[in-house]
């Protein structure tokens, strides 16, 4: 199987064959039963993906110890496309609404990039730019982190980010840039307007250059000890507080 990647997961799997991956197999384990797995195999039928069974051994080294629930879809290579920044700013168009755009500096860890954009999709943002150095790329792992959601939101991979930056303020959007130092609270950006959220390493936190081509700098209040949280965890709080005074 030299050459080929996996998708693991139930969800992914199904997303992934939603979206109309390029699938060569699938491998089910003997024990997997449930409403997942007979939605795969309902998918897969009619768009020719072979399915075969295997134990669960063989599924574990398959997978290199991952969590796979039982299903790995198999494909050549992972195709995943990326879009052009004007992609992004095309989907808020196509649903008439002001662009929601999650901005990710140096999100080196794959789970917490899938974390991430599964949020930014759930909360219904436009788009996700990523930095094409220093980021983890999507791969298999992130597919599985974001329970598919790469499969359902624009994801632009930029050379430059603070060129995209300006290139975002140029068509409108505000950039909010997420930093524990900030003096505004997260809950103070103006939901109204096109916005594009910063977010930082969580090691490092964003870095000086993207934070000077921001227009405002936010943070979580924290009372606690610790001053810092997890990155997929902030960005969650803020994308949702954002939906929440937009539409509610």
């Amino acid at each position: 199987m030299s050459g080929h990647q996996f998708i693991f997961g139930r969800r992914a799997v199904v997303e992934a064959l939603r979206s109309g991956s390029h699938i060569e197999e699938i491998w089910i384990a003997k024990s997997a039963h449930g409403e997942a797995i007979r939605e795969i195999r309902s998918l897969a039928d009619p768009l020719g993906v072979r399915l075969k069974e295997a134990e669960g051994k063989r599924m574990d080294t398959m997978a290199a110890g991952k969590n796979h629930q039982g299903i790995l879809a198999m494909i050549r290579s992972f195709d995943f496309h990326y879009v052009e920044l004007e992609e992004v700013l095309s989907a808020a168009e196509e649903r008439r609404e002001k662009p929601l755009v999650a901005i990710l500096d140096e999100i080196t860890d794959p789970h917490n990039l899938g974390a991430i954009i599964r949020s930014a999709e759930c909360a219904g943002f436009h788009g996700v730019v990523i930095p094409k150095h220093r980021s983890a790329e999507i791969n298999a792992t992130v597919m599985k982190t974001s329970a598919g959601a790469v499969s359902h939101i624009r994801i632009a991979q930029v050379t430059n980010l603070t060129q995209a930056i300006e290139t975002l303020k140029e068509k409108g959007l505000w950039i909010y840039g997420t930093d524990t130092n900030a003096e505004k609270m997260y809950y103070e950006i103006d939901p109204k307007d096109g916005v594009g959220i910063v977010i930082g390493s969580e090691g490092k936190g964003m870095r000086k250059a993207i934070a000077d081509h921001c227009d405002f700098l936010i943070k979580i209040p924290m009372r606690g000890k610790l001053q810092s949280l997890n990155a997929s965890v902030a960005a969650g709080i803020i994308f949702f507080d954002v939906i929440r005074r937009r539409y509610i």
